[in-house]
């Protein structure tokens, strides 16, 4: 189980990642938090302490703590912000065991229940900006279906339909050139490719448990990633 000041920023960033609370705006006070959770101030304090170390938001006079603009904090929740006006399209969902070798890429136990889902990401000029392959515990996603992640999307979907917040992810960035299986799962990748940027990770919600693990295949011109290094 995360420490109590680690579930109170969790719960603070889903706020801001979620955009429940917008650049600019006062996040809840402790006072709210400490009702909420049921803590004592110093989680809590502890909690707001990590936001304005990582320059996630600004303590202000008379306001609070209030959430800074994202090209000033350089706070990056998902490669889906370099393509805003790209659109997904799942064309697989369906049952698989998981088995030894997903189990210690994933982190899902093995032989769990999951849903294989794969997906292709299109630009709004009708270019593939990259095929993706998750998997989800099929328990935690009841009543998912093809056609809802079509309609919403997974986000949407455990954001309203489930019980779980989504907290976090980790990530490995890496240029592949084992293309088997990513050749495999989609017809539509170019067979004769030499290399693809892969960006590998887990979803997980505030209590630590994952949500989704996921492989994203970029093709290398597609990928741009800008960024400012903050030194500590």
């Amino acid at each position: 189980m995360d420490k109590k000041w680690e579930i109170v920023f969790d719960y603070l960033m889903y706020l801001i990642r979620e955009n429940k609370v917008h650049p600019g705006e006062v996040l809840p006070s402790q006072n709210m938090l400490k009702t909420k959770f049921k803590y004592s101030e110093q989680p809590i304090r502890i909690a707001f302490n990590k936001l304005i170390e990582l320059k996630i938001v600004k303590p202000v006079n008379g306001k609070g703590f209030v959430v800074q603009d994202k090209i000033t904090n350089n706070l990056l929740f998902s490669f889906r912000e370099l393509f805003p006006d790209s659109i997904n399209k799942y064309i697989y969902f369906s049952e698989v065991i998981c088995d030894k070798n997903l189990s210690l890429e994933s982190g899902y136990l093995e032989n769990s229940i999951l849903y294989k889902i794969k997906c292709i990401r299109w630009s709004n000029s009708n270019k593939i900006i990259l095929f993706q392959i998750s998997y989800v515990l099929k328990d935690k996603y009841l009543g998912l279906t093809l056609k809802l992640l079509n309609e919403k999307g997974l986000m949407n979907f455990i954001e309203n339909k489930t019980n779980s917040i989504v907290s976090h992810a980790t990530k490995k960035i890496l240029y592949t050139k084992h293309l088997q299986e990513v050749i495999s799962e989609f017809e539509e990748m170019d067979s004769d490719l030499e290399g693809l940027i892969l960006d590998q990770g887990r979803v997980y919600d505030i209590f630590g448990e994952i949500l989704e693990f996921r492989k994203s295949y970029y093709k290398a011109e597609q990928f741009e990633w800008n960024f400012v290094e903050w030194r500590k």
